[in-house]
């Protein structure tokens, strides 16, 4: 039963890293948005920046479901410990552009790039150290030792 739980979290995180570039061509496409908008002198569209903002509320519900999964994945303390991070840095991801409200906070709504990086090398991480709970991983045995060696 464990090793079913491994497999759906491990898939969980692959699925989160699809989602990445999605995310980042999203960015950029409400990015260009205004880009465009801002050379030709015409108001830029309202809604430019709505599938950036929708797909991060998905990637935010997966992210939990990544965590929800690891409990009784029973991952090592390390890659416990990184799935939890995945979700907190996702909520701070999901918190930082309500910041760009105010002049004065803008800075701080600024760090949503920076934070996307976190969310990113997180994700990698993860992928390279739950290669023993991939789907197709041969045998028990090398699971066991790839644990062993994480901790």
């Amino acid at each position: 039963m464990v090793r079913a739980f491994r497999v759906v979290w491990a898939s969980l995180i692959w699925l989160f890293m699809i989602m990445i570039p999605i995310q980042f061509y999203l960015a950029g496409h409400g990015a260009m948005e205004g880009a465009h908008a801002a050379d030709k002198g015409i108001r830029p569209m309202k809604t430019g920046w709505d599938p950036h903002a929708s797909f991060g509320t998905i990637m935010l519900l997966v992210s939990l479901l990544v965590l929800l999964a690891a409990l009784p994945a029973r991952p090592t303390r390390r890659l416990l410990g990184m799935s939890v991070a995945l979700f907190v840095f996702m909520v701070i991801q999901f918190v930082l552009p309500f910041f760009n409200d105010s002049a004065g906070t803008r800075w701080v709504a600024a760090f949503h790039g920076v934070n996307a990086l976190i969310v990113t090398g997180l994700a990698m991480g993860l992928i390279i150290r739950t290669r023993p709970y991939w789907p197709f991983t041969k045998s028990e045995a090398a699971e066991a030792e790839a644990g062993a060696a994480m901790t």
